[in-house]
């Protein structure tokens, strides 16, 4: 089996569920990964700069923020394995009709 038919196979899967399930998984992952690793980094780095309290106001804007950014990635990627699903099915159909006699 090849890389295109099992994305086929797995996408077809996938686009069932819905966009909004997909949007929603995959933004809540993607957000908290970026929300975490920032705040890592942040926690590393800038602890002693800032009073606790601007501190703690900043974890939560952020993590909005990542949140956010994590459901516009998600959205791109549906849009982006969407077209990949369109153009194999197309070219599959094209093929299909030129064996055709």
């Amino acid at each position: 089996m090849d890389r295109d038919e099992r994305f086929y196979r797995k996408w077809t899967a996938i686009r069932k569920k819905g966009k909004a399930k997909f949007v929603i998984s995959r933004g809540l992952v993607h957000g908290l990964l970026l929300y975490v690793v920032w705040a890592a980094a942040t926690w590393f780095f800038d602890r002693d700069k800032f009073d606790p309290e601007f501190f703690v106001t900043r974890y939560y804007y952020y993590f909005l923020i990542y949140l956010i950014v994590g459901f516009i990635i998600s959205s791109g990627a549906w849009k982006g394995q969407n077209k990949r699903y369109d153009n194999i099915t197309w070219y599959a159909e094209k093929q299909r009709k030129k064996n055709l006699p």
